[in-house]
């Protein structure tokens, strides 16, 4: 029974590569990559006929062309005595997988449409450019010439200078840092109007003044006359003395020690920073919302009786 197996599977190992042949007779490639699988999968049965396909192997190797070596080494171990299968068999698979070919390949295809779509690909503007080499940023190009200017230093002041030119190059940048930091942090107040003068100096003539501009619906307007309003309330009644030339953060610093005050007055010197200063159309809503702070200082302010004058 075993020599009936053994036959069977040489005969399919013989009729193999004639249907490979006869279903693409015209595509050497597909042949030859057909009859490595084929021979690999003979491998893998349970008893495989080692001569079988030995020979397989050795005709694929001729018949290419040109003749390759490939499948030399897996010829070699299976002519070895006794034949060295796991060998031939790992390296077998190690050739199928790279030979192995997408579903539907197929030989003897015009490549020109194939080729053609590829080109039209690459020649869209969106790979435009590929084949050149980036051009460095203004950075990159700034740090070059410092890099140049400090070694060409290097070498005519020696050590010493080198440490002195990096140290005041460090300075420098250290303090143009600096100066930037400085006006983006003033820039805020920098960026809004002058404050315009007030046309009283009484808190309930202010506040008049606000719900007027409201009602013209000049609401950046209102906000800040609510707000002066407020500060005027605040100082007539003692609370505090406010000095006009006071930015809003100096305004905070100057009443921290009056916790209720500072409580009502910090949410209404925030909506009036954000009308006045940051240059964005002011809404109704929040005029609504500025009044009521402001309201809430001026009520806080009325619970003390006026300074002395």
């Amino acid at each position: 029974m075993r020599w009936a197996v053994t036959a069977a599977a040489a005969l399919l190992a013989l009729l193999l590569p004639a249907l490979t042949v006869a279903a693409a007779p015209e595509c050497a490639t597909a042949q030859y990559i057909a009859t490595v699988e084929a021979a690999d999968a003979a491998l893998r049965t349970t008893i495989p006929d080692v001569t079988s396909v030995r020979h397989q192997l050795t005709a694929a190797q001729q018949a290419a062309n040109p003749p390759t070596v490939v499948l030399g080494p897996v010829i070699d171990a299976l002519s070895a005595t006794p034949p060295d299968v796991d060998t031939a068999r790992g390296r077998l698979d190690a050739i199928v997988a790279v030979l192995s070919t997408p579903s539907g390949a197929t030989c003897h295809v015009d490549p020109a449409p194939a080729r053609a779509a590829l080109h039209d690909v690459y020649a869209s503007p969106v790979f435009a450019g590929l084949d050149r080499s980036a051009q460095p940023s203004l950075l990159s190009r700034i740090a070059s010439f410092i890099g140049g200017l400090v070694d060409g230093a290097a070498r005519r002041l020696g050590p010493a200078g080198s440490v002195a030119l990096i140290t005041a190059l460090v300075v420098a940048a250290l303090g143009y840092a600096a100066y930037r930091l400085r006006g983006q942090m003033g820039g805020r107040r920098a960026r809004g109007e002058p404050e315009p003068a007030g046309e009283s100096d009484d808190p309930d003539a202010e506040w008049r003044a606000a719900m007027r501009a409201a009602a013209r619906a000049e609401y950046r307007e209102a906000v800040r006359r609510a707000f002066r309003s407020a500060l005027l309330a605040v100082a007539v009644r003692g609370r505090v003395a406010v000095d006009p030339s006071w930015t809003t953060r100096e305004l905070l610093r100057n009443i921290a020690a009056d916790a209720d005050l500072l409580t009502a007055l910090a949410p209404a010197a925030a909506a009036f920073d954000s009308a006045w200063y940051s240059g964005k159309p002011v809404e109704r809503d929040e005029w609504e919302q500025s009044r009521q702070r402001c309201e809430a200082v001026r009520a806080l302010a009325r619970a003390r009786r006026p300074a002395p004058r």
